[in-house]
């Protein structure tokens, strides 16, 4: 084995006898290449011989003394983790598509919903249950994400402020909202519609508390530039909430059942139902609500 450092030879030795360097072997190996296409020689006798494609040679270095050391394919190259990195993409690319579709139908939904509420909400069926379901989620959402941003640096005192003034609060003034709307379904069901779906009514509620959702903006605007204003607005968003939509949702159905109780006995029902509520979960509501006294209530 001749040392590739100095030139000298040596017999049966893992490093150089003069200067001490390592020894390499250098072997051969044949791969042969699986084809996906296989090249195709055609006879004169109308016959076709099909043989794999040309067979490639490997050379690498083994470490001196073991010539024989079994060697490893070459890692994959960049064209196989692009053709990866591409196929990953293909398959995110339905719910990118389907997200931005749903994007865009809420976003018609909400527009048209703003112009004419009340219109829209009488026609509104069980159809756009998943636009009241995120209109309702939105509503949840805002009231404590606008407490959290209006604290500022008083933040820093809390122990977890955006569990504590989000998260926790969006839970409970969710089920609240749910709470209500199912309310409203069974005064619906008691005094005018005993067909009505459940469904179709979180619709009808979705799409009347797209207007306070615009309130609750409005109000955040103000509490931004430091004017009481604001105060005045969420308390309107949350009495319109709590009080209106109820009532114009039994109001929007007509009549179906001549038996059923009086319309406005079933809007008391409906009041009731929210001050029991509100008495039950009153540590967790109250514990939410309370804390707009950082809005200056």
């Amino acid at each position: 084995m001749v040392c590739k450092i100095c030139g000298h030879e040596n017999v049966d030795a893992k490093f150089c006898e003069k200067c001490g360097s390592k020894l390499e072997y250098e072997v051969e190996g044949r791969v042969t290449v699986q084809p996906d296409e296989h090249q195709e020689i055609h006879s004169s006798a109308n016959t076709t011989t099909t043989f794999p494609k040309e067979v490639e040679t490997v050379t690498f270095k083994a470490p001196a003394g073991n010539p024989h050391t079994a060697f490893t394919a070459p890692p994959p190259t960049e064209h196989s983790s692009s053709r990866q990195a591409e196929s990953e993409s293909s398959q995110l690319k339905p719910y990118l598509e389907s997200a931005k579709q749903n994007s865009k139908i809420y976003f018609n939904y909400f527009i048209t919903g703003l112009k004419s509420p009340l219109r829209v909400a009488q026609k509104t069926g069980s159809e756009q249950l998943l636009n009241g379901i995120i209109s309702m989620v939105i509503f949840a959402i805002l009231l404590p994400l606008m407490l959290y941003l209006s604290l500022g640096s008083a933040r820093g005192f809390m122990r977890s402020p955006f569990v504590d003034i989000v998260l926790k609060p969006v839970f409970w003034l969710a089920l609240f909202i749910f709470l209500i709307a199912v309310y409203t379904f069974g005064a619906v069901k008691l005094s005018t519609n005993p067909r009505v779906g459940l469904k179709e009514v979180i619709a009808r509620f979705g799409t009347l508390l797209i207007p306070f959702i615009v309130i609750f903006l409005v109000a955040f605007l103000f509490l931004l530039m430091g004017s009481g204003i604001g105060n005045l607005f969420i308390t309107i968003a949350l009495l319109g909430t709590i009080f209106t939509i109820p009532a114009l949702i039994t109001l929007s159905y007509k009549r179906e059942s001549p038996g059923g109780i009086d319309t406005l006995y079933s809007i008391l029902l409906i009041y009731a139902a929210v001050f029991l509520t509100i008495f039950i979960l009153g540590d967790s509501l109250g514990s939410m609500l309370g804390s707009s006294n950082f809005f200056g209530f």
